[in-house]
């Protein structure tokens, strides 16, 4: 599967449905800023882009009206939620496929601190992902406290990593793109938190089954109040 592919199977939505922003869109913000998307980017706007669970659940996708440069020419085009991180583009490399995204961990303009993320198309993913986790996909869960090494390892053998889109900060993991685990690490890396995610009740009921965790936060908790207040 390509990584947009990954991104359909993970929020099941199928390969014939569109979610993309207007072409015309698209054409109006290249003219705007005298550009051209790359590739991998610019697909993904006219397909994905206006995806409310994959894209603005959390943090967000920026609409094609509000990307512009930085003041140190970086395209700018995702952001956190609460806007203190955001995801560019080199102005030097968007006539590249899928450049690189960095991200810039920084909310002083006048000091940024860009860090190299991944590939276009693999960001992405990541994104796709964390959005996932914190809340896109219907069935999702966290603790943001230290995880036992137990379960650590119990995660590594029993679900698949997913190195190109991981980083010694934050691991990926999944089983056949229906169901996501995000781990945090501290600088020794301890395991200081987790993030679950699936789109299937079966699926999340058996990860918490599996997982030996106290969690912070459970959504099924959620729906099955909702349930009873009916």
């Amino acid at each position: 599967m390509t990584y947009f592919q990954k991104i359909r199977h993970l929020y099941n939505v199928p390969e014939n449905e569109n979610f993309g922003f207007a072409e015309s869109a698209i054409l109006e913000l290249e003219k705007r800023l005298d550009i051209v998307l790359p590739a991998k980017l610019r697909e993904y706007y006219l397909t994905l882009g206006k995806h409310e669970a994959i894209n603005y659940s959390y943090n967000r996708l920026l609409q094609p009206g509000d990307i512009d440069f930085s003041q140190d020419e970086y395209l700018i085009f995702y952001e956190e939620n609460q806007g203190v991180v955001n995801w560019g583009i080199k102005k030097e490399d968007l006539l590249t496929p899928s450049p690189p995204v960095y991200g810039n961990y920084s909310s002083d303009e006048r000091n940024p601190y860009w860090h190299l993320e991944y590939p276009t198309d693999a960001c992405m993913l990541m994104l796709a992902v964390y959005n996932g986790v914190l809340g896109g996909l219907k069935y999702n869960g966290n603790r943001l406290k230290s995880i036992k090494p137990e379960v650590v390892s119990y995660i590594k053998d029993n679900w698949q990593e997913v190195a190109d889109i991981s980083s010694k900060v934050q691991t990926v993991f999944t089983r056949d793109y229906a169901e996501m685990i995000s781990l945090s690490f501290d600088n020794e890396q301890n395991c200081s938190g987790i993030f679950i995610g699936t789109n299937h009740r079966n699926r999340f009921d058996n990860m918490i089954d599996l997982l030996d965790v106290g969690w912070d936060y459970i959504s099924t908790e959620d729906e099955d109040e909702e349930g009873e207040e009916e």
